[in-house]
């Protein structure tokens, strides 16, 4: 009998650049940075300019987006490069 019930082990995610992403907002993101990535990020907007020629996105932590979610309360939101962003 197989270690692993019904299909076996699901097939591993494929990160995706966020700036080729349709409907950004809400979606979970991985950061890329210098010491390494950051897990646990939600978008808060989509793609934009930020008035200096720079591509950004509005970042959230997890936390800040589903504290929003069930209390309304709006968080403070960091404009990440596009760039190194990816969905996870």
């Amino acid at each position: 009998m197989s270690k692993y019930p019904y299909f076996g082990v699901p097939p591993p995610r494929e990160h995706r650049p966020a700036v080729n992403e349709p409907a950004l907002t809400g979606k979970r993101l991985i950061l890329s940075t210098p010491e390494g990535f950051i897990y646990d990020m939600r978008a808060w907007s989509e793609v934009y300019t930020d008035g200096e020629g720079g591509v950004v996105i509005d970042i959230v932590t997890e936390n800040l987006y589903y504290e929003h979610r069930l209390t309304g309360r709006v968080p403070v939101a960091n404009p990440w490069p596009a760039h190194l962003v990816w969905i996870d």
